[in-house]
């Protein structure tokens, strides 16, 4: 299988791709601002707010069985220290950039599947400080739905909770504490979970706009189909 991540410079993006090449896929990496380099896994630039871009890259890669849309940032602020600039970026790049790869991914592939990488925070996680990025995750569950209904390749959404990542690691201890106390999250996903979870979808056969959420419910690992 062809496996294109778009977005996927982060660690966790990273060991997606290693884990999938290591399941005997090929897998392609697309960064923006920071730059990869990974044994036997290919890099390209892709800036997913510009569409010009994003087609010369599928033209160019040819067939692609599987589209993996984890392109993200998060602007989190305050109501009254918060501004639309932030907001429309947010909006650019976690939503707009994923209508974009997934209607140019269709305008290249038939009977493939598109991923797209949301979160708890667009269905009931979200907190007065990171209203951008929550909105922008909800709106990319509908995307997904809606875009099942336009294309022949199937779309699943994926929304995770809280994961041990480099990102996560790096916010305020007690804040994130409160957070998993408050969402009653008991333990962070670990990454080698969340990619065996990915893995797990990718192979199951189910209706095109169907959303899955990766939660802890007690100590263990749990998907469910959601909305």
């Amino acid at each position: 299988m062809k496996v294109l991540i778009v977005g996927g410079s982060s660690d966790i993006g990273i060991s997606l791709a290693k884990y999938l090449k290591e399941k005997n896929n090929q897998v392609i990496i697309t960064y923006n601002n920071n730059t990869i380099d990974i044994t036997d896994i290919d890099t390209v630039h892709c800036d997913v707010t510009k569409e010009e871009e994003i087609d010369k890259i599928f033209k160019k890669l040819g067939r692609i069985d599987c589209l993996i849309n984890m392109a993200a940032i998060s602007r989190d602020n305050l109501l009254l220290d918060s501004n639309k600039v932030d907001f429309m970026d947010t909006l650019e790049v976690n939503l707009v950039g994923s209508y974009l790869t997934s209607k140019i991914y269709n305008k290249y592939n038939d009977n493939g599947l598109i991923i797209n990488i949301a979160s708890t925070d667009g269905i009931d996680t979200y907190n007065e400080y990171n209203m951008f990025y929550a909105v922008s995750k909800a709106g990319l569950i509908h995307l997904s739905k809606c875009l099942s209904l336009s294309m022949n390749n199937k779309v699943y959404c994926i929304c995770p909770n809280w994961i041990n990542s480099n990102s996560t690691r790096e916010i305020d201890k007690d804040y994130l504490d409160n957070e998993l106390k408050r969402i009653k999250q008991s333990r962070l996903i670990e990454i080698d979970e969340l990619c065996d979870s990915i893995y797990k979808i990718i192979n199951m056969n189910e209706k095109s706009g169907t959303v899955f959420r990766i939660d802890i419910k007690g100590d263990k690992l749990w998907i469910e189909k959601v909305l």
